[in-house]
C-alpha cells in the first residue's frame, strides 16, 4: 500500500489552517528579505563584488529612503542611482578581457526592476526625438561574455543624455581604448558618470528630456585603474587613467584631448576614487597628469 501524503491525514479545516500557516511564514520570509535589503550598510555594497573590490566613490544605500544615492548592486556593475535626476551619480565595475566576447547588443533600453516602486521609471521613449543618444555609462561592449550579462547593460539607470559627437565619438574611442589594455592581461577598474545640467545635442541645447525630465548633464568623466597582469593589488606599477568631456556636439573622435589627471575629477565631483587602496600608492597615481 503507498505510504498517505502527510495532508491527507488531514482534515478539511486543518489543511486551511496549514495553507494559512504557509502563506504566513511566506510572507514573514519575503518581509525579512526586504528589510535586509533596505539596510545595506552606506558606503557601499553587502558583499564582495569585484565591481567595487576598492571601493565606491561616495556612499550609497539600498534604502528607498536615500532616493539621491540608492544603491544597486549587480554582477555586472554597481551604481548609486538619484531619483531627482533620473540617472546614476556613478557607475563603477570591473573589466578583463574575460568580460569580452561577441555577444550581439540589444536595441531597446528598459526601466530597472531594481529600482524602489516609488522612484520615477525612466523608459525608453524618453530619449526618443531629443536629439540626445541614450549613453552608456558601463559600455555594452564591456559586458559581451554573455546574453544576461550584455542585457544588464540595457537598463535606463546605465544610461545618460550623451551628446551624438560625445558619445559616438570621444567617449567611446575612450571605452576601446580601455577593452585594448586588458589584452595583456591587467584588469581595469572603473568608474563613470555625469556632472552637472545642461548640454547640447543634434536639436540644441536642452536641461531635461523627456516625460521623465531625465536630467542632461554638462559633461562626463570617467576614471580607470589599470593593475599589471599579476599583481593582485595596485602598486607603482599600476595607472591611473581619467578623462573629463563635455556633453556638446563640440567632441571630436579623439579622446586624449580631454584626458585629465583623476585628482583633477575627484576635485570637480567631489568624489574618492578607489578609497581602498592605500594613499601613499593612489595619491601619486591619482596627481600624475596625462
Amino acid at each position: 500500500m503507498a505510504s498517505k501524503n502527510f495532508l491527507d491525514t488531514l482534515t478539511p479545516t486543518q489543511r486551511i489552517v496549514a495553507g494559512v500557516l504557509i502563506l504566513i511564514i511566506g510572507g514573514i520570509a519575503a518581509l525579512l528579505r526586504i528589510q535586509q535589503e533596505k539596510h545595506a550598510p552606506p558606503g557601499g555594497p553587502t558583499n564582495d563584488n569585484r565591481n567595487v573590490r576598492f571601493g565606491t566613490p561616495a556612499p550609497a544605500e539600498r534604502d528607498p529612503n536615500s532616493r539621491d544615492a540608492y544603491l544597486i548592486e549587480r554582477p555586472q556593475y554597481v551604481l548609486s542611482y538619484n531619483d531627482s535626476k533620473r540617472t546614476a551619480n556613478w557607475v563603477c565595475w570591473n573589466l578583463t578581457k574575460g568580460d569580452i566576447g561577441n555577444t550581439p547588443r540589444l536595441s531597446h533600453f528598459d526601466p530597472d526592476p531594481d529600482l524602489p516602486g516609488a522612484f520615477r521609471k525612466v523608459k525608453h521613449d524618453d530619449y526618443t526625438g531629443s536629439g540626445f543618444d541614450r549613453g552608456h555609462l558601463c559600455p555594452s561592449k564591456d559586458r559581451t561574455d554573455s546574453a544576461d550579462n550584455n542585457a544588464a547593460t540595457f537598463y535606463t539607470t546605465n544610461i545618460v543624455p550623451q551628446s551624438p559627437a560625445c558619445n559616438r565619438g570621444g567617449w567611446e574611442r575612450f571605452e576601446s581604448h580601455c577593452r585594448d589594455l586588458t589584452r595583456d592581461g591587467s584588469e581595469l577598474h572603473i568608474a563613470a558618470g555625469p556632472h552637472g545640467t545642461g548640454g547640447t545635442g543634434e536639436k540644441g541645447p536642452h536641461d531635461t528630456v523627456g516625460g521623465a525630465k531625465v536630467n542632461v548633464p554638462s559633461a562626463t568623466w570617467k576614471v580607470v585603474l589599470v593593475v599589471p597582469p599579476g599583481t593582485a593589488r595596485p602598486g607603482p606599477d599600476s595607472k591611473m587613467l581619467a578623462v573629463w568631456m563635455p556633453n556638446d556636439q563640440s567632441v571630436p573622435e579623439a579622446w586624449k584631448p580631454y584626458q585629465v589627471s583623476v585628482a583633477t575629477v575627484e576635485q570637480r565631483t567631489g568624489y574618492k576614487f578607489f578609497p581602498l587602496v592605500p594613499d601613499d600608492i593612489a595619491a601619486p597615481l591619482k596627481a600624475r597628469e596625462p
